[in-house]
């Protein structure tokens, strides 16, 4: 079902990023709504994120790179600093999406997440890709 499919997503994703944490699902989550909206198209779509530029809040750009190809080396995803909020905006063929950690969910995932050992940590992030996006992401269009 979808569980597995997401399951299974994280760890792939998992082994490309080094590790499974929940930044690391935080973004696959943020770049599968970008697909669902926009295609999925890595030659094409550009993204644009919004993040602190250190783990683990960056571990959030590998997500997304995993999932919607958007990649560094292809120059079609740029990084703006940002120590506030964790957000990405992907535009295709004239469209454009901007998808956004809802505050009080990054706030709550940093708390809840503080001094816990590593297998709390590995379940946070498979509970993240067991959550609608729509309970953590706000998507404008």
């Amino acid at each position: 079902g979808e569980t597995m499919e997401a399951n299974r997503l994280l760890i792939a994703a998992g082994r490309f990023h080094g590790h499974i944490g929940p930044f690391l699902a935080v973004g696959l989550k943020i770049g599968l709504v970008a697909n669902e909206i926009l295609g999925r198209s890595p030659l094409e779509v550009r993204a644009e994120v919004e993040v602190n530029p250190r783990p683990p809040r960056s571990c959030v750009i590998d997500g997304i790179q995993y999932v919607t190809g958007c990649t560094l080396g292809k120059a079609n995803i740029v990084i703006h600093a940002r120590d506030d909020r964790i957000a990405a905006s992907f535009s295709l063929g004239g469209r454009s999406v901007r998808i956004s950690l809802r505050d009080e969910f990054l706030k709550e995932m940093e708390s809840s997440l503080q001094g816990k050992p590593e297998k709390a940590v590995v379940d946070y992030a498979f509970q993240i890709m067991d959550t609608p996006a729509e309970q953590f992401l706000e998507v404008l269009q």
